[in-house]
């Protein structure tokens, strides 16, 4: 790595002598990273293209509420040192002028690369790149994307992300989404190459093959050792290359912080559990908390619950980041960034529903591609969310301390150990679409909390199931309340679950259910399936089931019919500090009457109503039992509104 270093300090010296244009100033990282910020992410035109800058500024100018930060983007179409340098300098200008303009500044770059035909334009060898590239389980070997083990491939990233940082000094360094284990396309995971064998094979002290190495995976070879070792080999491939970056910027910008973006990967068994190895590296080189934004998918709202899918999959994402992240900013994307793809109104909303989940920050890539004029963003897109802005704000500075509560989809922290089943093809054990059914459900009102640290209950499918370790499973079944379907429990029998659990007697109120329980206090209940296509009684039962399970400590409980997401915020003593209403109907929603727990009458709360741009409503509760009763005031389609528990 020495031409890498020697690289670094001409930076710094370069950086001192074009002051005149970055300036000497550095961004201090706050000492509260859950400080509330809206961003902006940019492509390389914004500084590049002096005419589009100034358009930027203009139009940033004239909304001040709507962004209190950019993201300027490193170059992505090439691997030339020359186009790099000069993009750099242009950064550094555009830097400047945008804190001039009181306005913070990072930087995000791409690592290994999303894809061919992505950054590049198209699947063709650049000349620049040297080392080796990414080879899947299959032998199929990417073009324009690296193997995240070549050396001479870190110190292009070194001497690179050194270039822009030491010039521009950000706040912060965003390493894209694409440091990543699958989806290279056409490679569906990395890396099998020499390189990365013969690696492998040196910790581990055995002698694989590619092909050897697939098929022991694939038959689960040592029940669980070898698929355990090569995830964590492939995520440790990831973090080394996290962790030349975030050296080569600390060497030229101490004060400079480091970020992940990172995506729904729940689903894709061989990124592991959570992203704790690369954030590990992130802090360990620059000594400062790194920060996150979680996201992936959901670029138009031509079908507006898709918003739901993205934030319930970041609400798993929020909940396995280490606990010294908190700066969270939800990815808000519109690709390909045209008036035709995301609504004002609507990224207004979501932006809200991924606040709920758990996000402290909104990252906005709204405007990327300049696919339209600047103005059009600005009257549009920046315009309806500096009015929400305050929304936000209120929302996130009220929760802090809290996340959201009720019924955890739980997926298994050792779900890529699960035995291959005849019939299933390779690496299938490596995918999982567990707990999807919630997508749909959530709009009968039911409140989920992916990965919630204080559930209600779970709600598991037959995936779900079969991905649950022997121990875990006797331990879920015996102490917790689960709902599951059909095909859930035929798992769950195959696996001798039912011993754990006696037969009970329907508890009144409820329909169309089984009911068990364990000796220890767990809960069981079988419908004949997850759907979300069951009238007022059908969607009410569910709700009774899910606090059956809970024993009565369901955080929120929409009795009313409406098609709505309900996400109660409660704290670590299950006290409820919140509740966000989205209706998710084109309709404008009739009065709701809501029961609330975690909110007794001795703890005298008072209960208001939000709305953006609205003045606060004071509801009067009243009292049953210790569940509180409001009704929530009615709701325009596609609108959003949250009651605060004082």
């Amino acid at each position: 790595m020495k031409s890498g270093r020697l690289f670094t300090r001409t930076c710094c010296l370069l950086g001192f002598l074009l002051s005149t244009a970055c300036g000497s100033r550095t961004e201090k990282a706050s000492p509260d990273y859950a400080e509330f910020k809206m961003i902006v992410r940019l492509w390389p035109d914004h500084h590049k293209d002096s005419a589009l800058r100034e358009e930027l500024l203009q139009a940033l100018k004239k909304y001040p509420d709507f962004c209190d930060e950019v993201w300027l983007c490193m170059e992505f179409e090439t691997f030339s040192k020359e186009a790099h340098k000069e993009s750099a300098r242009a950064m550094a200008v555009a830097a400047e002028r945008l804190r001039n303009a009181g306005i913070g500044v990072s930087i995000q770059g791409i690592t290994l690369g999303h894809g061919d035909d992505f950054e590049s334009g198209a699947a063709r060898p650049h000349p620049e790149l040297t080392w080796g590239n990414i080879v899947d389980a299959r032998n199929v070997r990417t073009v324009t994307s690296s193997c995240p083990r070549q050396q001479a491939f870190h110190d292009y990233l070194g001497e690179t992300y050194a270039l822009y940082a030491g010039l521009c000094r950000p706040s912060c360094v965003w390493l894209d989404d694409d440091l990543r284990v699958t989806y290279h396309a056409p490679a569906r995971q990395l890396c099998f190459c020499d390189t990365c064998l013969s690696l492998f094979n040196r910790q581990q002290g055995e002698r694989w093959t590619r092909e050897t190495l697939v098929e022991a995976l694939d038959r689960n070879e040592g029940e669980g050792r070898l698929r355990r070792q090569w995830i964590s080999f492939c995520q440790q491939s990831l973090a080394e290359v996290a962790r030349t970056v975030a050296r080569a910027v600390h060497e030229v910008s101490p004060g400079t912080r480091m970020g992940l973006q990172h995506a729904n990967f729940h689903r894709e068994l061989m990124e592991g559990r959570d992203w704790s190895p690369t954030l590990d590296a992130l802090e360990e080189e620059t000594g400062l908390a790194p920060a996150s934004r979680p996201g992936n998918g959901f670029y138009d709202d031509h079908a507006p619950r898709g918003m739901l899918l993205k934030g319930y999959d970041m609400a798993r994402q929020i909940r396995r980041l280490k606990p010294s992240v908190r700066e969270i900013a939800a990815e808000v994307e519109g690709y390909r960034h045209r008036a035709t793809g995301k609504s004002p109104h609507g990224l207004c909303v979501e932006s809200m529903f991924y606040l709920a989940m758990g996000a402290t920050q909104l990252s906005y890539a709204i405007i990327c591609a300049a696919s339209e004029p600047m103005q059009w963003y600005a009257d549009n897109y920046f315009k309806s969310l500096s009015a929400w802005r305050p929304f936000y704000e209120q929302y996130v500075a009220f929760n802090r301390g809290t996340e959201p509560g009720g019924i955890d989809p739980y997926i298994g922290p050792d779900h890529a150990l699960r035995d291959t089943e005849a019939g299933e093809p390779s690496f299938a054990w490596s995918v999982a679409g567990s707990g999807d059914m919630i997508y749909d459900m959530a709009t009968l009102g039911l409140p989920f909390c992916p990965d919630g640290n204080h559930s209600s209950a779970l709600i598991m499918d037959a995936s779900a199931v079969q991905g649950l370790a022997r121990d875990e499973a006797a331990r879920l079944f015996g102490t917790r309340g689960i709902l599951l379907d059909r095909a859930a429990w035929e798992q769950a029998r195959q696996r001798r679950l039912d011993t754990l659990l006696t037969d009970v007697p329907v508890p009144d109120g409820l329909a169309g259910v089984e009911c068990m329980i364990s000796g220890n206090g767990g809960r069981t209940a079988v419908v004949p399936s997850f759907s979300a296509d069951v009238n007022n009684a059908g969607r009410l039962n569910l709700l009774r089931i899910a606090d059956w399970l809970s024993d009565g400590k369901l955080p929120a409980i929409m009795e009313t019919m409406a098609q709505a997401a309900v996400v109660p915020r409660i704290d670590s003593a299950q006290n409820l500090r919140s509740v966000m209403l989205l209706n998710c109907s084109i309709s404008k929603q009739d009065s709701v009457r809501l029961r609330l727990r975690g909110c007794p009458p001795e703890a005298k709360r008072t209960f208001v109503w939000k709305r953006a741009g609205q003045p606060d409503e004071i509801l009067r509760p009243r009292y049953e039992g210790t569940d509180a009763v409001v009704r929530i005031p009615a709701l325009e389609g596609w609108n959003v509104g949250w009651l605060a528990v004082e």
